[in-house]
């Protein structure tokens, strides 16, 4: 397969996308937060995997994190009356405005209401929909705190949030909810492209040339935050050698993300192989993952394939096409997508 062409140039360590937020139509301020925009709002993120650098970035390290072209879309319809009413595939619940309930399984949206909830001076229909059931991952959750943060937000001010704050304030949220959370998944809702993220929270490159993909779940999932658990339980029965491990994560990492950069799809998928390595080591490549994994690296067409996200189950990220096989794990049609969250076009 040929070598891809190489990437655009990256934004400056450190620093965010450096290109303006180009806003599909025009919403115009109010001069007071808490006076709504009466108009139909909606806004959509994109879904997302992990790249690299899964458990090690929640240790400090840095992480490759990549949108897909799957997305969740939330419009919000104003009422005349004082009641919020979320719609979704997991549900429907209705609320007055001063009793915000955020149980399961709207808790990520109760805590956003929660903390907009002073500005509200009518209620709402919230409308939840998604491109990708939520059972398979591909970051579901922050994909739908950041399009509710960011439709919220340009409701109660009439303006489309700054993105830094965006990620931050929605970092804050899964936080919060979770208990945990590196944050990346919602870097790549917010920002699209493939990125090199650190916890802090903090975006040092951004890539806009994406290389070809294949995505294979398992067929189940085990709760991120119930993987980070057994894994840290572990570490802190061998703290030295878990950080020997973190940090040729970390190492894997940055050489991957150094190939990325040069379009080098090869040298990427090696480097993705590697990772692989480490993360077997680590204890969470259970057997189905280990099979789809071996597999596609068998393949011609396959540069290198590894584990995406926490492990125990989800999915499996390969590195160009797949030979056709007969198996009892799905293919999940999703491709790397540069384009992060979005304010839509307001049906008329």
């Amino acid at each position: 397969m040929p070598k891809a062409q190489n990437p655009a140039p990256l934004p400056e360590p450190g620093t965010q996308n450096p290109e303006p937020i180009t806003l599909p139509i025009s919403v115009s301020p109010n001069p007071e937060l808490g006076t709504q925009n009466p108009e139909l709002i909606s806004v959509s993120a994109p879904g997302s995997i992990m790249i690299a650098g899964e458990h090690a970035v929640l240790q400090g390290h840095h992480a490759l994190v990549g949108a897909v072209d799957q997305r969740v879309s939330v419009t919000l319809a104003p009422r005349h009356d004082r009641t919020i009413a979320i719609h979704s595939a997991l549900g429907k619940r209705e609320m007055p405005c001063d009793a915000i309930d955020a149980s399961r399984p709207f808790q990520f949206l109760g805590a956003i209401l929660k903390k907009q909830q002073p500005y509200f001076t009518t209620g709402f229909d919230l409308t939840i929909t998604a491109d990708f059931p939520a059972d398979i991952g591909l970051g579901s959750s922050s994909a739908v705190t950041v399009a509710a943060q960011a439709a919220l937000k340009t409701w109660v001010s009439g303006t489309f949030p700054d993105r830094k704050a965006l990620m931050q304030d929605a970092v804050a949220i899964i936080r919060e909810v979770q208990g945990l959370g590196s944050g990346s998944d919602v870097a790549a809702a917010v920002w699209g492209g493939i990125l090199l993220y650190k916890p802090t929270p903090e975006v040092v490159a951004r890539y806009e040339t994406l290389p070809p993909m294949t995505l294979i779940y398992a067929g189940y999932k085990t709760p991120t935050p119930e993987v980070v658990e057994i894994v840290e339980e572990r570490r802190q029965n061998s703290v030295d050698l878990y950080a020997s491990l973190y940090t040729r994560i970390n190492a894997a990492t940055l050489r991957a993300a150094e190939r990325l950069d040069a379009g080098d799809w090869p040298a990427f998928g090696r480097a993705l192989n590697t990772g692989q390595l480490l993360m077997h080591e680590l204890g969470v490549s259970d057997e189905a993952l280990t099979e789809i994994v071996s597999t596609l690296q068998g393949m011609h067409t396959i540069y290198g394939a590894k584990i995406s996200g926490s492990g125990l189950g989800d999915c499996v990220l390969g590195i160009g096409t797949p030979d056709s096989v007969d198996w009892p794990y799905r293919t999940i049609p999703a491709t790397f997508s540069s384009q992060g969250v979005t304010l839509e076009e307001s049906p008329i």
